[in-house]
C-alpha cells in the first residue's frame, strides 16, 4: 500500500516487483500520477498489477477492510520506536496472513507516514540501514519487503489455527470510542490524548483482537462514557437498594 506516492516510476516499479514476487494487491492513497507512461514503462510486464491497482481518498479508508495494518519507518521518534526490524518480523506473517488480509504501507518519498498515519497502523517495520543514509527509494523499500515476505510465506505452512482478527476500519472505531472515554473519565488529557493512545494502539496491534474481544472493548467504551455523563449516579442508587446493575 502506497501513501501519497509523488512518484509515477515508484508505482510502476513497485507493480513491477509485486509480480516478481507473487503479489498483486496493490492500493494507492492520494497518488500524485500525472505521468501515467512512467509508471507503464516501470511497470513492464506488469502492467496488470498497475492496471488494478485501487486508489482511495485516505488511508482510514484504504485499511478499513484489513486485519492487520503494518507501517513502515526509517525515522526515529517516541511513536516509532517499537518498529521491529523486518527480518525479524518476517515470520509472524505466516500466522497473520492466515488471519486476514495485511496491509504493509509504505510512506510518500519525501517524509514517510506522517504521525495522524501511524496511528492507524498496528505494527511498525523498519529496513537496517547504513547511519549515513537511512532513507530508501519508495519502489526498493517495497522490494525489500515483499521478498522477505514472499520467503516466509514461501518456507512455512499457513497456521489453519490463526485466530480471526477485526477489520482494521473496526478496531480504529473502538480506539476512538475509547479515546473519548478515557477523556470523559479524566485519564486523558483533553488536549493531547494520542500521547498514551498510541501505547494502547501498539498493545492491541501486537497482540491482535477478535471481533468478540473487539465487542467487549466497545461495550466497556460505553460505559465509561455513560458513567462519566452521569450513569454513575444510577449505579450508585441501584447499589443503596441492592439491585443488580444489569
Amino acid at each position: 500500500m502506497l501513501c501519497r506516492p509523488q512518484s509515477a516510476g515508484n508505482i510502476g516499479g513497485a507493480a513491477r516487483v509485486l509480480k516478481n514476487l507473487g503479489f498483486a494487491d496493490l492500493r494507492l492513497v492520494a497518488p500524485e500520477l500525472k505521468r501515467r507512461g512512467e509508471a507503464a514503462a516501470m511497470a513492464v510486464h506488469a502492467q496488470d498489477v498497475l492496471a488494478s491497482a485501487t486508489r482511495w481518498p485516505n488511508l482510514k479508508s484504504a485499511v478499513a477492510d484489513c486485519s492487520l495494518t503494518v507501517g513502515t519507518t526509517c525515522r526515529p521518534g517516541a511513536y516509532r520506536a517499537a518498529a521491529n526490524e523486518l527480518r525479524m518480523f518476517a515470520p509472524e506473517l505466516t500466522t497473520l496472513a492466515a488471519a486476514g488480509r495485511v496491509a504493509i504501507i509504505f510512506g510518500s518519498e519525501d517524509h514517510g507516514l506522517t504521525n495522524e498515519e501511524l496511528k492507524l497502523c498496528q505494527r511498525l517495520i523498519t529496513i537496517p540501514t547504513a547511519s549515513e543514509y537511512r532513507s530508501l527509494n519508495l519502489a526498493q523499500a517495497v522490494a525489500i519487503v515483499a521478498y522477505e515476505a514472499a520467503m516466509t510465506l514461501d518456507a512455512g505452512t499457513l497456521s489453519r489455527q490463526a485466530v480471526e482478527r477485526a477489520p482494521a476500519g473496526d478496531v480504529d472505531a473502538m480506539l476512538e470510542r475509547m479515546s473519548d472515554a478515557l477523556v470523559a473519565i479524566g485519564f486523558l488529557p483533553e488536549s493531547n490524548p494520542d500521547h498514551i493512545m498510541f501505547t494502547l494502539r501498539a498493545i492491541f496491534g501486537r497482540s491482535g483482537l477478535s471481533p468478540r474481544e473487539l465487542a467487549v472493548l466497545n461495550g466497556i467504551a460505553r460505559q465509561m462514557r455513560w458513567a462519566a455523563e452521569g450513569g454513575h449516579a444510577t449505579i450508585r442508587a441501584k447499589r443503596a437498594v441492592g439491585r443488580k446493575l444489569r
